[in-house]
């Protein structure tokens, strides 16, 4: 291969790289977790057992939008899901088999937001179904990377 034909096919595979992050990015309303972001974990659900990631970037905690954050979890881990139970719970609703590969859309006051950001530990956020009932439990403690963020930030 020559040189020519070597930068060409690099810069191809390094724009499909960038572009399909990108799009990535966009189609996620999830935040993905990292360092910039406080995260947890799903805990309950009656009828079959499955697990959501959810996260709140570290710029929201430090400008607390006043009509509080709205964001979506993770789709179900497929490897938590309870492939019978969920089979069994289908099949008495009579819903269709998406909900295998659902998420939901998680309301933050500002409230909420303002208890994790001051350092309180296990802020329960609740997320109910489309009839109000209980779906999830998320407990978030900010971490120490991102209390210390915060406080930069705000000058303490």
């Amino acid at each position: 291969m020559n040189r020519r034909s070597f930068f060409k096919s690099a810069a191809v595979v390094g724009a499909a790289t960038l572009i399909s992050k990108e799009a990535f990015a966009q189609e996620s309303n999830a935040c993905a977790p990292s360092l910039d972001y406080i995260s947890a974990e799903a805990t309950y659900f009656q009828r079959y057992e499955h697990y959501h990631l959810l996260s709140i970037p570290v710029s929201i905690l430090i400008t607390i939008p006043k009509n509080g954050y709205k964001v979506r979890t993770s789709i179900v881990d497929q490897g938590s899901l309870d492939v019978e139970a969920i089979e069994q719970f289908l099949k008495e609703t009579g819903l269709t088999s998406s909900l295998k590969t659902h998420s939901h859309e998680v309301n933050f006051t500002a409230a909420e937001l303002k208890r994790i950001a001051d350092g309180e530990q296990n802020v329960e956020i609740t997320v109910l179904t489309p009839k109000k009932n209980l779906a999830h439990r998320f407990y978030f403690t900010a971490t120490k990377s991102a209390l210390a963020k915060i406080r930069k930030a705000k000058g303490a």
